[in-house]
């Protein structure tokens, strides 16, 4: 198994009062940016996001029905925090912590107009660079943890690293939720379903490719990444190679 190579990125976790407006950016060397998502217009940006509102939605409600009140829903890497949103409507008591990397400061006005409905039950801070939570970005005793393409930012080794960190943080019954990709092992269905979803489905908006040698796990690798750190893992929604993966702590 490969080792994991360790970004050079700066990663910070500095945690924001909700009626923050400006922050200062900590220099990333040359290290690439989660912001530098495809340009597109607004019109087709909508269109990508109702790519995977349903797994959203899915989620929400599979953990409702486990956990009808959490707590605290932390979401790494929120974006302009669409999925905490989600969230945030589901669970109408609980609080909400919207992180990004320290490299994305420009995030964070669209996400603090999204979420300013929800007032102060929104924190937001800097950390948790490449999703990867070992640096303390993620409270100890968090409820839910919802964070989406790890595997684009992390190999499997890095990927059973996180997992393992956030059933550390996660109280007790806690949930991760991943809405991520999954590859085919190399196979033909690859190519064939790239090829097949062309003029179906917009591809959802996610960050470029930051290792281009990192393999998409398949599945079952990923399935069992999130089981060998104790959870209690499926996918329960599919799209072509877009997957919603969900593991309760045990």
């Amino acid at each position: 198994m490969r080792r994991l190579r360790r970004s050079s990125a700066v990663r910070a976790c500095v945690v924001l009062p909700a009626a923050f407006t400006a922050v200062p950016v900590l220099p990333t060397a040359s290290a690439p940016t989660e912001t530098s998502r495809p340009s597109v217009q607004p019109a087709e940006q909508e269109k990508r996001y109702d790519v995977v509102m349903e797994p959203r939605r899915i989620a929400a409600a599979v953990v409702a029905t486990d956990l009808p009140a959490p707590k605290l829903i932390v979401q790494v890497g929120a974006h302009h925090g669409e999925f905490l949103e989600v969230f945030l409507n589901k669970f109408p008591t609980a609080r909400g912590l919207w992180i990004e990397p320290a490299n994305s400061e420009p995030n964070l006005p669209a996400a603090k107009a999204r979420l300013a409905r929800f007032g102060s039950r929104v924190d937001y801070q800097f950390g948790c660079g490449e999703r990867d939570i070992s640096d303390g970005c993620v409270p100890q005793g968090a409820d839910v943890i919802i964070t989406d393409w790890v595997s684009i930012l992390q190999n499997l080794d890095g990927m059973y690293r996180i997992y393992r960190i956030a059933a550390e943080r996660l109280a007790p019954g806690g949930w991760f939720v991943n809405i991520d990709q999954a590859g085919f092992g190399g196979d033909a269905w690859e190519p064939r379903l790239q090829r097949a979803r062309k003029g179906l489905r917009l591809e959802p908006e996610a960050p470029p490719i930051h290792h281009p040698e990192y393999r998409t796990p398949t599945v079952d690798e990923q399935l069992g990444a999130m089981r060998a750190a104790g959870f209690e893992a499926q996918v329960l929604w599919r799209s072509f190679n877009t997957i919603l993966i969900m593991g309760r702590k045990q």
